[in-house]
């Protein structure tokens, strides 16, 4: 179970709209992990400006 079977299914169906959902939905969730990351390091270590 998870979004990673569902990628699986969709691609061994060859149903298009499941693997941009699937590829889009990851790549969002990794975009903002990182942001996050960024932004909570700023606040845990008070040295760290951005420029």
């Amino acid at each position: 179970p998870g979004i990673g079977r569902y990628m699986v299914t969709g691609i061994n169906t060859r149903d298009f709209p499941v693997i941009q959902a699937t590829v889009l939905v990851v790549a969002v969730s990794f975009v903002l992990a990182n942001l996050l990351t960024d932004l909570f390091y700023a606040f845990i270590d008070p040295r760290i400006r951005y420029d």
